[in-house]
């Protein structure tokens, strides 16, 4: 019984190690895994579809929107993928017409709410399947 316990626990601290490995070697917020060209773009998609109630500073003007930034911001977002961030977005807004700016228009959107939020701009821009591989980790 004490040889199962054992090799169970060596299985899980394997599993966990593997699962390490493999974060580690995938993108990540630090690496910059959009670029600033999309940024841009997404700012201004945002100022022109969003700001009207997250506000131009990604703070929310309206009662029922959000605040795009700040703790309780990154404590929403802390332990998702982009990817899950990305759809919710694209799904759900602007509020009562989501889907409808277009798939690139999001993403670029989504660039601009990480480079707001100080995370760095790198040399690829950020794609849906590579937002997907992507968790969202609260900056300290």
């Amino acid at each position: 019984m004490k040889e199962a316990g054992t090799a169970l626990s060596l299985l899980l601290l394997l599993g966990a190690l593997v699962a390490a490995a493999q974060n580690a070697s995938g993108p990540s917020l630090a690496s910059g895994v959009f670029t600033a060209a999309q940024a841009k773009r997404g700012d201004d998609a945002y100022q022109a579809s969003c700001s009207g109630c997250h506000g131009s500073n990604l703070r929310a003007t309206d009662p029922e929107a959000v605040d795009l930034t700040g703790p309780g911001f990154q404590a929403k977002w802390n332990g998702k993928t982009l990817g899950e961030r990305f759809e919710t977005i694209r799904d759900t807004m602007p509020l009562g017409n989501g889907n409808s700016l277009g798939d690139k228009t999001y993403m670029d959107i989504l660039a601009f709410i990480l480079q707001f939020n100080e995370f760095p701009p790198g040399n690829q821009e950020l794609v849906p399947e590579t937002a997907k591989q992507i968790v969202f980790v609260r900056k300290s």
